[in-house]
C-alpha cells in the first residue's frame, strides 16, 4: 500500500477504531493514545507491504487495549502493595486516637469517605472538590459538612468508643 492508501484507511476506519477504543477505556485522553498507538502499528505493517483491513486493525487494537489493560493492572499491585507497607507502618507509629479516626474513617459511607479525603488529605479548596464532583462549591460544602458530621457521631458513639480505645470519652 502507499502512503495515499494508509491515509485513506486511516480516515476511514479512524472514528470508528476511536469509538470503540472510548467504550473499552472509558476516557476520551487514553483512548486518543491507544488510537495513536493502534495507526502507528498500521503505519509500520503497511510500509512492510501487508495489506491493512478493518478486521486486522481491530485485533490490533483489542491486544493493545489488552497491554493497557495490564499495565494498568500492574500498576494497581505495585500502588497496593506500597499503600499496604505505609498503612502497616502508620499504624505502627499511630497512637489509639489516630486509630480510632482511622476506623471511624473506613466505616463511613464511600461518597463521605471520599469527600473527606479530597479535603483533608488531597487538600483541595471547595471549588475544585466541586468541579471534580460536577456540582456547585455550595454543594460541596454541604456535603463535606454532612460528612464530617457523620464521622463526628461515629467517634462520639459509645460502642466505637469502647471498641477503639481503653481510655474512652465521656
Amino acid at each position: 500500500m502507499g502512503a495515499e492508501s494508509f491515509t485513506d484507511f486511516y480516515r476511514q476506519h479512524y472514528r470508528l477504531i476511536l469509538t470503540v477504543a472510548q467504550q473499552r477505556l472509558g476516557g476520551h485522553s487514553d483512548a486518543e493514545d491507544i488510537t495513536a498507538e493502534v495507526f502507528r502499528i498500521a503505519w509500520m505493517h503497511d510500509a512492510d507491504g501487508h495489506e491493512l483491513t478493518l478486521r486486522w486493525a481491530y485485533q490490533v487494537l483489542r491486544n493493545v487495549i489488552g497491554n493497557e489493560y495490564r499495565r494498568v493492572a500492574r500498576g494497581a499491585k505495585l500502588t497496593d502493595r506500597t499503600s499496604a507497607a505505609f498503612l502497616e507502618h502508620l499504624v505502627e507509629s499511630a497512637t489509639d486516637d489516630a486509630l480510632a479516626v482511622r476506623r471511624a474513617i473506613e466505616d463511613l459511607p464511600p461518597d463521605d469517605r471520599e469527600m473527606l479525603s479530597m479535603a483533608y488529605w488531597e487538600d483541595l479548596t471547595g471549588q475544585e472538590i466541586a468541579s471534580i464532583l460536577g456540582c456547585s462549591a455550595v454543594t460541596a460544602r454541604v456535603r463535606l459538612l454532612r460528612a464530617r458530621r457523620k464521622l463526628k457521631t461515629l467517634l462520639n458513639s459509645e460502642d466505637f468508643v469502647s471498641e477503639g480505645t481503653d481510655h474512652g470519652r465521656p
